[in-house]
């Protein structure tokens, strides 16, 4: 009786050992995860949710969002607009215009992130623009008409892009700009070295998520300009 109540104690004790072993493996790895999440910044969870949250919803036009899937460590940092103002004037860094709704951005920002990572680049600063831009139409006596003021940012940054900015489509006049979205700028010490808009010449359909080819031009156009403020 002494004997199998030995062996019984013995099993005991190995079974405790076992529980032991694996709460400390999974205590270590819950650690692990929970130091991970904690290096996260804010705008980075933020920005994650901001866009993937129009996976498979739809548009006011009835098309699908196109799915993406941001990556938890982003980098991305947000800019208000007097912030993006001061950063073109005299920083160094990459700064992405663009705004969730936009298929086109939905395109490129996984892009922008991937190239960005590969280049060892800590930070991609976002401005979403947006509702700061002006809306201009033709009335119908010829007449250039305002029907939504942007802000003074907003017109601040068209001067800084120094030419650089596209034509303001459908009003007929060369000497007029707008920021298209996205938009992506590669700026050092406050002079504007590349610049890239939209996504690749061949991505014609903006509901159309880019093909392994249009992914790699991408993110070759985006590495060309990153290795300019490098």
């Amino acid at each position: 009786m002494k004997k199998k109540s030995k062996r019984k104690t013995k099993n005991n004790n190995k079974k405790i050992l076992v529980v032991i072993i694996i709460s400390l493996i999974i205590t270590v790895i819950l650690s692990f995860i929970t130091v991970s999440e904690n290096k996260l910044t804010r705008d980075e969870r933020y920005f994650k949710i901001e866009y993937e949250k129009y996976n498979g919803k739809k548009s006011s036009s009835g098309e699908e969002y196109i799915s993406v899937s941001i990556k938890d460590d982003n980098n991305i940092e947000y800019l208000t607009g007097k912030e993006t103002v001061d950063f073109m004037k005299k920083k160094t860094g990459i700064i992405y215009f663009g705004f969730p709704q936009c298929s086109w951005c939905r395109s490129a920002i996984e892009v922008l992130i991937d190239a960005s990572i590969d280049l060892g680049i800590d930070k991609i600063y976002y401005y979403n623009g947006y509702g700061d831009r002006d809306e201009k139409y033709i009335g119908t006596d010829g007449e250039i008409i305002t029907a939504h003021k942007g802000s003074n940012e907003y017109y601040q940054i068209l001067e800084l892009l120094d030419g650089k900015a596209q034509v303001y489509e459908g009003l007929n006049d060369e000497n007029l700009k707008r920021l298209y979205f996205p938009t992506v700028l590669f700026i050092k010490n406050g002079k504007i070295v590349d610049m890239h808009v939209s996504t690749v010449d061949s991505n014609k359909d903006e509901n159309k998520k880019l093909s392994s080819k249009e992914y790699k031009k991408l993110k070759k156009i985006y590495i060309n300009g990153i290795k300019k403020i490098k």
